[in-house]
């Protein structure tokens, strides 16, 4: 799915926390649920900002540390074939080693392997990756212990395995390995999110770095191979309105498996954003009740087995594209009727099997450079009973701190949490799946780029349309996805915007120059939301919004990149705001930019004027055909008398540069694509 924070009086709890009192200043909620808790980790910290890493450097002006230059060959560890417990235990080794000095790059997925001819360092294969804890036994105290039970101590131990030179492992982990166990969360917390996490900021915050907070979930829920799902419903035609509004009944008797059936519900029409929306759901077996709830509170809670990345919203439950989610029903020996019943609409699809399809296992991408920085690592969702305490951990650090990870709840966590972060002077960093943080931030490359010399064209009486790849801000996006869709054999076939984050001069200089140094001609990189870190402008406090601009500033400034792509806060239900001229106006102070694509989806925001040029996205949802069935009508609707800008968004995850040649090439005659360059220096002229 990204810098900066309110200055304290001498009394707010952000003082106190900063100043090494503890969270007992915080009022988190007192003590853990197993009041005993583990021991305060102890160790060396290396002053405040936790134990020594002699690779990892914080430079003025940069909000990410770099890390030293890899000396010899980097020790590469395939780990494709790993579930998430041994993922896990490399990557919190790989923290561990590389604050030294970066020696471990792990491949989680075949990106990683792509990467590795273009980063320029010298590579030596581990043929079992498991090996790599001998080879590195010496750096390495022992291993904490986390519960599964308690599935958030994942997080507290990724904090204590920082402070103490520790892995993370489970108890079988460390016995098969050889790990004496130093730390054993096991027993130690009941499974309650909040108080753990209470405690961890009491107990492990005065040491850990101010510098950086960590937002990881501390599991993922992962498919089981052969899973045989049958298909019982499905909507056939592309609904996007509500219209088909109603009551379905499923027959699941035949679906039940021993004691239990499952039932998914997923997207008909995965490209347009429109999948099911669950109003209400009613089990029935043999004429009696069972079952009987609205998504979003605590009577679903029972029987959402899995999320997969829907969202709620208005006692709802949502799912687009490629996100589903599964409910789980318990139904006894003998039952002959089992029927559900879906208040639901837009475009679903409706799925039963009889045996659970996936599993839960620990999350570990990120975690290398949450221990090799010595942060904290929390999983507070920024709404409801805990998002106070995610708040008041948001007020002990100073603006312009990076918040790293990501949020729960997808589309609602993203919204509230990036409000929240932008109230607070905090930059968001979408960072939860980037891997090798830790060797990347220390392979260094050219990342210096000047942007395109003024277009001395005037605007004509025609339409200008220009097209940008969103999801840029996010870190990962740009590891991982970006690079699939950069490979694409159709990417400068015809001029297309892709947004990236400047940050990658931070944390993956190989990987930003990468894509400078092959951009085609018709290639534009442009800074994603907001410029250096995805933030709402108009939420942040007044007097420190130029926390942001400058530091945003800055990065241009060693990255060229001229034009921004930034959101406004959202309200739901409700077209985005536009960005006020406070904003704008700070921006236009300290950052050199050609001009502001900002969220809209309708495009009706248009300001050449400003003091930034701006423009709002058009964003039809839906595949070309419907998305040049949009534009065509807003070109006839909008053009004829002058010239005519669109900024057209492009869905990242759901198009590829062939899908934009087929939209381009389908256009009317009278259309011209333009890059985000010479396309805003025509829209300046127009005012």
């Amino acid at each position: 799915m990204t810098v900066e924070q309110p200055c304290p009086s001498p009394l707010t709890r952000r003082a106190t926390l900063a100043g090494g009192v503890g969270a007992t200043a915080l009022a988190l909620g007192g003590a853990p649920a197993i009041a005993a808790g583990p021991a305060p980790a102890g160790g060396h910290h290396g002053g405040p900002h936790g134990p020594s890493a002699p690779a990892v450097h914080w430079e003025r002006g940069h909000l990410f540390p770099t890390f030293d230059r890899p000396q010899g060959a980097v020790r590469v560890a395939d780990m494709r074939d790993l579930d998430g417990f041994d993922r896990l235990l490399l990557v919190s080794l790989q923290g561990l080693v590389n604050r030294v000095r970066p020696e471990i790059y792990l491949i989680a997925d075949d990106v990683d392997a792509t990467w590795l001819p273009d980063l320029g360092v010298r590579t030596r294969w581990e043929k079992d990756p498991l090996s790599l804890l001998e080879r590195f036994r010496r750096r390495v105290e022992g291993a904490v212990v986390y519960d599964m039970d308690a599935p958030d101590t994942i997080n507290l131990a990724t904090t204590i395995a920082a402070r103490r030179s520790l892995v993370v492992a489970t108890a079988e982990q460390a016995r098969t390995h050889h790990l004496r166990i130093v730390e054993d969360l096991r027993g130690r917390f009941d499974d309650e999110p909040s108080a753990i996490y209470a405690w961890a900021v009491e107990n492990l915050w005065e040491k850990s770095t101010h510098r950086l907070l960590v937002g990881l979930p501390p599991t993922q829920t992962v498919e089981v191979e052969g899973t045989q799902w049958t298909e019982l419903l499905r909507e056939k035609d592309r609904v996007t309105d509500s219209s088909n509004l109603d009551t379905y009944t499923v027959e699941l008797a035949d679906r039940v498996g021993e004691g239990e059936v499952f039932v998914k519900l997923s997207d008909a029409f995965t490209d347009d954003g429109w999948g099911p929306t669950v109003r209400h759901a009613t089990l029935t077996i043999d004429g009696e009740q069972t079952a009987d709830f609205t998504p979003g509170g605590d009577e679903e809670t029972p029987y959402l087995f899995d999320g997969g990345g829907s969202a709620t919203g208005d006692g709802t439950r949502f799912a687009d594209g490629g996100a589903s989610f599964i409910y789980r029903f318990e139904v006894p020996d003998g039952a002959s009727a089992v029927s559900l019943a879906l208040r639901m609409e837009n475009e679903y699809v409706v799925s039963a099997t009889s045996t659970a399809p996936t599993r839960i296992e620990p999350f570990a991408s990120f975690r290398d450079l949450a221990i090799a920085t010595n942060a904290l690592v929390t999983w507070l969702p920024p709404s409801g009973e805990s998002g106070s305490r995610f708040e008041e951990l948001l007020e002990a650090v100073e603006p312009g701190t990076v918040y790293a990870g990501w949020f729960s709840n997808d589309v609602d966590g993203e919204w509230s949490g990036v409000e929240l972060c932008s109230r607070h002077g905090v930059i968001v960093v979408a960072a939860d799946y980037y891997m090798n943080a830790s060797v990347l931030s220390g392979i260094p490359a050219p990342t210096r780029a000047r942007p395109s010399k003024p277009s001395r064209r005037r605007p004509e009486n025609r339409t200008y349309l220009t097209l940008t790849f969103g999801e840029g801000d996010n870190i990962q996006f740009c590891e991982r996805h970006l690079r699939e869709l950069w490979d694409d054999p159709a990417r400068g076939s015809v001029p297309m915007n892709w947004t990236i984050t400047p940050l990658l001069e931070d944390v993956g200089p190989a990987l930003l120059h990468h894509f400078q140094r092959t951009a085609s001609e018709n290639d534009l990189l442009v800074c994603g939301p907001s410029g250096a870190g995805y933030t709402y402008g108009d939420s942040w406090p007044k007097d420190q919004l130029e926390v942001f601009t400058k530091a945003s500033g800055r990065y241009q400034e060693r990255t060229g990149l001229d034009v921004v792509y930034a959101y406004s806060t959202p309200e739901p239900g409700k077209p985005s705001p536009t960005l006020p001229d406070r904003v704008l106006e700070s921006y236009a102070q300290h950052v050199d930019l050609r001009g502001i694509i900002q969220t809209d989806e309708k495009g009706s925001i248009s300001d050449p004027g400003a003091a930034v040029p701006l423009i709002g996205t058009f964003y039809p949802a839906g595949g070309v055909e419907t998305y040049l069935e949009a534009l065509t009508e807003k070109i006839e609707t909008e053009g004829g008398d002058g010239p005519l800008f669109i900024a057209g968004l492009i869905n990242a995850w759901n198009w590829t540069p062939a899908d934009v040649k087929t939209l381009v090439e389908s256009l009317p005659g009278d259309v011209e694509v333009l890059l985000a360059d010479e396309f805003f220096d025509l829209f300046a002229r127009s005012a």
